[in-house]
């Protein structure tokens, strides 16, 4: 693990230095550091290859100093978790999504910091997003090896629609990315089963959204080409499909408990489990109870979506819902016929055929 310390005390480099060493010999742990006094140098350190930051709000005699930091790198550069560790008030610190602790200095020691960032660490989240992580390096590999060799296709693409070439071929690169993440057997944790937050508020294919009067939550199965807008409009006559999502306490009473494994692995046809996390209560689809409502109903009955689920598990929700409702049965063949069948293959066999 990497880490920088924007700090220009002297005496608190001194301390940190002093904490990384007990740290790494008491955890048995390897963290790096490096250590810049101002602004100019912090912007210049920041480029990906750290897995966290520690930030003093005051540098010299300027009280804005790690604010103006965070502001400068915005977004798409502070992909790793900074924590603010300040002698002033702790108010002073601007809110961003990448500022995980804020403290006082004097309340603690930086033990507790490093175990949080080790913490994260733990979890790949820099390895994979920073600018060492494997999905820069991925795609590096599918520039140099799959895109410049085509480039002469892609430009004849580019000279008729731009737009549609640019979104073409980040389709492209994120299906090699795909590829590698597809392990045969890998089984998923629950928050993978979900986009949270959504990162659009249109609805589509495994939108989950909620009805305002009573908060029951419901997802969207039509095609996503029958929703995507033509002209800002809707397609006339087309309705928005929706199944009901079953809770836990709704669903017990409607199955045997000897049939709960069978639920749990989606071997009852007309129920799909939809698992539970911190941020989605979960439930069960049930193929049997669907609605359909046109746009303008929807509107005016439905939030925003909440929730969406991932492509990799739609496919698989759209593919058990299409197969209970395509259904047929099968007709049963006459036994004389079926004990003529096994006989006339039982007599091939004993002749060799």
């Amino acid at each position: 693990m990497k880490i920088l310390l924007v700090e220009d005390e002297k005496s608190q480099q001194e301390v940190f230095k002093s904490s990384v060493k007990v740290f790494n010999s008491k955890y048995g742990l390897n963290v790096e550091y490096e250590i810049v006094d101002n602004v100019l140098g912090a912007l210049q350190k920041i480029d990906g290859s750290y897995d966290g930051a520690i930030i003093d709000l005051r540098l010299g005699n300027d009280e804005e100093a790690g604010n103006e930091i965070v502001r400068q790198l915005g977004d798409p550069f502070t992909r790793i978790p900074i924590i603010f560790a300040t002698g002033y008030s702790i108010d002073s610190v601007i809110d961003h999504p990448s500022i995980i602790k804020t403290y006082s200095r004097g309340e603690e020691g930086y033990e507790s910091d490093l175990l949080l960032l080790h913490e994260i660490f733990n979890t790949g989240l820099t390895r994979i997003m920073g600018g060492r992580g494997i999905i820069e390096k991925t795609l590096s590999e599918v520039f140099l090896n799959n895109l410049l060799p085509q480039t002469e296709t892609w430009i004849s693409y580019g000279k008729e629609d731009s737009e549609r070439t640019e979104k073409a071929l980040l389709r492209y690169a994120l299906n090699h990315l795909f590829q590698l993440l597809e392990e045969e057997g890998e089984r998923c944790f629950p928050e993978e089963v979900y986009l949270y937050p959504p990162l659009w508020t249109q609805i589509t294919t495994g939108s989950i959204v909620k009805e305002r009067t009573n908060g029951q939550q419901f997802v969207v199965l039509n095609p996503a080409c029958d929703l995507i807008p033509r002209n800002d409009k809707f397609k006339p006559g087309h309705r928005i499909l929706l199944v009901k999502i079953e809770r836990e306490d709704e669903i017990v009473g409607k199955v045997k408990s000897g049939s709960f494994r069978q639920l749990r692995d989606n071997r009852l046809s007309y129920y799909h489990w939809l698992p539970r996390t911190k941020f989605f209560e979960g439930g069960f689809l049930d193929f049997r109870n669907l609605r359909t409502l046109t746009k303008e109903e929807f509107d005016e009955k439905f939030e925003k979506p909440s929730i969406q689920i991932s492509p990799f598990f739609v496919k698989d929700i759209v593919a058990r819902f299409s197969a209970f409702y395509a259904r047929q049965g099968q007709p049963d063949i006459d036994e004389d016929a079926k004990k003529a069948l096994i006989a006339s293959l039982k007599e091939k066999k004993d002749a060799g055929q």
